[in-house]
């Protein structure tokens, strides 16, 4: 083990593994990482996915309309499968292969169990709003002659 240093300012600061020297530590106010990142800059996912979703104009059959820039790629892949590209042809099945319906999958591949918790939970849901929609009846307020204190 290396025998540990003191620094000349303070005797009872030892300077060692997660100890810097004083000298070299930072001030108050100063950033660890002044070239870091800026502040409001957008990171690769967050443009990524604004470009995608952003619109853009598409002429099919001489109409003019708008359309996710997302789409517009799928049909580009599309005319270049249609037109023999078999790059395009062989990525679409895929995708169609990884994608075709999961939906239809998840709802048939719920258990009993799940079903009977979820018939239980929206019955509950459903009086809680008959109970709130209906007024409450009379009889709930009135009170019975036998409660009236005469006096």
């Amino acid at each position: 083990m290396a025998k540990m240093k003191t620094t000349h300012a303070s005797a009872d600061y030892e300077v060692g593994r997660g100890k810097p020297p004083r000298s070299s530590q930072f001030k108050p106010g100063q950033s660890g990482n002044p070239g870091g990142r800026r502040k409001g800059s957008r990171n690769f996912k967050t443009n990524v996915l604004d470009v995608l979703d952003s619109e853009i104009e598409l002429t099919e059959g001489g109409r003019t309309r708008r359309v996710p820039m997302i789409e517009a790629l799928m049909l580009r892949q599309v005319q270049e499968g249609l037109r023999g590209h078999l790059r395009a042809i062989d990525s679409l099945l895929d995708r169609y292969e990884r994608h075709a319906g999961q939906e239809v999958e998840q709802a048939d591949e719920l258990p009993e169990d799940d079903l009977a918790l979820l018939k239980q939970a929206l019955g509950s849901s459903q009086r809680r709003q008959r109970c709130r929609s209906k007024p409450a009846p009379d009889s709930l307020f009135a009170a019975d002659e036998e409660d009236v204190v005469h006096e």
